[in-house]
C-alpha cells in the first residue's frame, strides 16, 4: 500500500514537474518572440510615397565619385529607378514629368548602413528610408528577411538588402539547443553537421554566413573552407582564435572595430581598469601592425563606433542618454525588453547598466575600463585609417539605444571624430559598402540605380548635414520632408498603441 502511494506522489510530482516545464517554455518562448517587435502594428506607406516616373534635378551640387568634392551646377535625370543623364544645361523634359529645383542644394548616393538588427520590425525599413539610408545589411538574418528582402526587390517601399543568416556557434551539449533557441543561432559541432548548415544556407538565398564569437578553431576552419565551396562569404565577429590565424584565415570582413580591441586585450596581462594608461600604450604600440594585417589580407571592417562610445553612458547615466536618441520611433517591444532576460533599453531592463550592487571602489573600476575601452576603439579606428583599411559604417540597430535610420547620422559624426575626414566618412557608407557588395548603388553615376539623398547642406563642409534630408529617392520612388513627417508620425502613433511602459520621461 505504502509502495503504491508513494509511486502515486512520485507519478503526481513528475506530472507537475512536466507540465509546469511546458508551461515555462511556452511563457518563456513567447517572451523571446515578443522583443523582436513583430505585435507592433505595421505602417502602411503606399499613401506616402511617390512614383518616380521620369524626375529631373536641376542645378545641383552632386557629390564625385570619391566624395572628395562636390561637382556644382549639373542636371540629374532619373527614370525608373535608374540615373539616366547628367549634365550642365539640361534640355527641358515634358511637362508632365516632374522636376526639382536642386539649386544650392547637394545630392549625395544613398547611405548604407552596414550592421543593421531589423528583428521582426517592419517599420524600422520606413525609419531608414527618412534618414536616407537606402541599403542596409542585415547583420543576423531569418527566413522573414528573406521574404523582405524578395518583397523590396519587387519594388517595395524600403531600402535594399543584403542579409546575412544567422549567427554560427560550435557551442557542445545542451548549452548549444539553449542558445539556438535563445539567440536564433546556427549552433554545429562537427564538419558533416556544418556542411548540411552551410547547405541550407546556400539554398535559402543568405548573401553571406555570419560568424559568432562562440566558434572553435576547427569549427571555424571547416565553415571557411566549406563556404568556399558554395562561393558565399563569410564574416562577422573573431571567434576563438588568435589574430595571427584570423588575418589569413579567409573571412573578408570583422563586423565591429572593437571585436579587434577584444583581441587585443587578450594579450595584455594586467587589469585594465586599474592599468588604462599602460594598456592604452600596450594598444598604441600594436594598432598599426593589426591594421596593416587586417589590410594585407583584404579584411574590411565595419565600425559601431558610436555604440561603444555610449557604453559608460548607458552603464551610468542611461536616463540622459536614453534622452539624446528618438526614442518613440523605435519599437516599443524592442525596448521595453521581458522580465525573463535583461533585453530592453530602459532602466532595469538594459544590460548594460551597472546594477549598483558592489562598492563604489568596483563602480570607479568598472567606469575607468569602459572610459578606456572607447578611447582604445578611438585609437584602433586612427590606425585603420592611417593603413587604409577599408571602413564601413555601421551601428548595430536595435541593440540599446540604436534607433534604426537614426543611428546612422551618429555613426556618421563620430568617424568624423575619431580620425575620418569627412570625405573619408561619407565613402564609408556610400560607395565602401556598395563596393563591397557589388551592387549598382554608392555613385551618382549614368546607369547606376537612383538611390540618392537631396540635402540643403554641405556634407563634407560639417558631417552633421547629413541629417539635412529634403528629398530621398529609392527604387522607383520618392519622398519629400512633408512625406518624411507624415511617415514618422505613423511610426509614432503605431509605437504607441503597443506601449506597455509610457517613455516620456525619455523623451525630449
Amino acid at each position: 500500500m505504502k509502495k503504491t502511494k508513494l509511486k502515486k506522489w512520485i507519478i503526481t510530482i513528475l506530472t507537475v514537474w512536466v507540465v509546469g516545464s511546458i508551461i515555462y517554455f511556452i511563457w518563456a518562448d513567447n517572451e523571446l518572440q515578443k522583443v523582436l517587435g513583430k505585435s507592433t502594428e505595421v505602417v502602411d506607406a503606399t499613401s506616402m510615397v511617390t512614383e518616380l516616373g521620369t524626375v529631373q534635378i536641376k542645378n545641383v551640387n552632386i557629390l564625385y565619385e570619391d566624395c572628395s568634392r562636390f561637382i556644382p551646377n549639373q542636371d540629374v535625370v532619373i527614370k525608373d529607378g535608374k540615373i539616366l543623364k547628367i549634365s550642365q544645361h539640361q534640355d527641358s523634359i515634358q511637362s508632365n514629368e516632374k522636376t526639382i529645383d536642386g539649386t544650392d542644394k547637394y545630392l549625395i548616393p544613398g547611405l548604407v548602413d552596414s550592421h543593421a538588427h531589423l528583428k521582426e520590425s517592419k517599420n524600422d525599413l520606413l525609419l531608414y528610408l527618412v534618414n536616407g539610408v537606402t541599403y542596409i545589411r542585415e547583420m543576423k538574418g531569418i527566413p522573414i528577411h528573406l521574404e523582405w528582402k524578395k518583397s523590396l526587390n519587387d519594388n517595395g517601399i524600403g531600402p535594399r538588402m543584403f542579409v546575412t543568416s544567422s549567427s554560427i556557434t560550435s557551442i557542445s551539449g545542451i548549452g548549444g539547443y539553449f542558445h539556438e533557441w535563445t539567440r536564433k543561432s546556427i549552433n554545429y559541432t562537427n564538419e558533416n553537421d556544418a556542411r548540411k548548415a552551410i547547405s541550407k544556407i546556400s539554398e535559402q538565398g543568405y548573401d553571406a554566413i555570419k560568424m559568432y564569437t562562440q566558434v572553435n578553431p576547427e569549427i571555424f576552419k571547416a565553415t571557411i573552407n566549406i563556404a568556399k565551396e558554395y562561393k558565399i562569404p563569410v564574416l562577422g565577429h573573431i571567434p576563438e582564435v588568435d589574430l595571427e590565424t584570423f588575418y589569413t584565415s579567409g573571412q573578408i570582413e570583422v563586423a565591429h572595430i572593437e571585436e579587434l580591441i577584444k583581441k587585443n586585450m587578450e594579450k595584455f596581462e594586467k587589469s585594465i581598469s586599474k592599468n588604462p594608461e599602460e594598456y592604452l600604450q600596450f594598444l598604441s604600440s600594436n594598432a598599426n601592425q593589426i591594421a596593416k594585417k587586417i589590410n594585407e589580407n583584404n579584411i574590411s571592417v565595419t565600425s559601431t563606433i558610436w555604440l561603444m562610445e555610449s557604453l559608460p553612458e548607458q552603464r551610468f547615466e542611461l536616463k540622459s542618454k536614453l534622452k539624446e536618441v528618438e526614442l518613440k520611433y523605435a519599437n516599443p517591444k524592442i525596448i521595453e525588453g521581458t522580465s525573463l532576460h535583461k533585453l530592453g533599453w530602459l532602466p532595469n531592463e538594459n544590460s548594460y547598466e551597472y546594477d549598483g550592487k558592489n562598492t563604489p571602489e568596483a563602480k570607479e573600476l568598472s567606469l575607468t575600463f569602459w572610459e578606456t575601452y572607447v578611447s582604445a576603439i578611438h585609437i584602433m579606428t586612427k590606425a585603420l585609417v592611417a593603413n587604409n583599411v577599408t571602413i564601413m559604417a555601421g551601428t548595430d540597430t536595435n541593440v540599446s539605444p540604436m534607433v534604426a535610420g537614426f543611428s546612422l547620422h551618429n555613426e556618421l559624426e563620430s568617424l568624423s571624430k575619431s580620425g575620418l575626414t569627412n570625405q573619408q566618412t561619407l565613402y564609408s557608407a556610400t560607395v565602401a559598402p556598395n563596393e563591397w557588395m557589388k551592387s549598382n548603388s554608392g555613385k551618382i553615376k549614368v546607369g547606376f540605380n537612383s538611390d540618392l539623398v537631396l540635402l540643403t547642406k554641405n556634407p563634407l563642409k560639417d558631417i552633421k548635414n547629413t541629417k539635412s534630408i529634403d528629398h530621398v529617392f529609392f527604387n522607383k520612388y520618392i519622398i519629400d520632408n512633408a512625406q518624411i513627417t507624415a511617415i514618422l508620425k505613423a511610426i509614432e502613433d503605431a509605437n504607441n498603441k503597443n506601449r506597455n511602459v509610457e517613455i516620456e520621461e525619455y523623451v525630449n
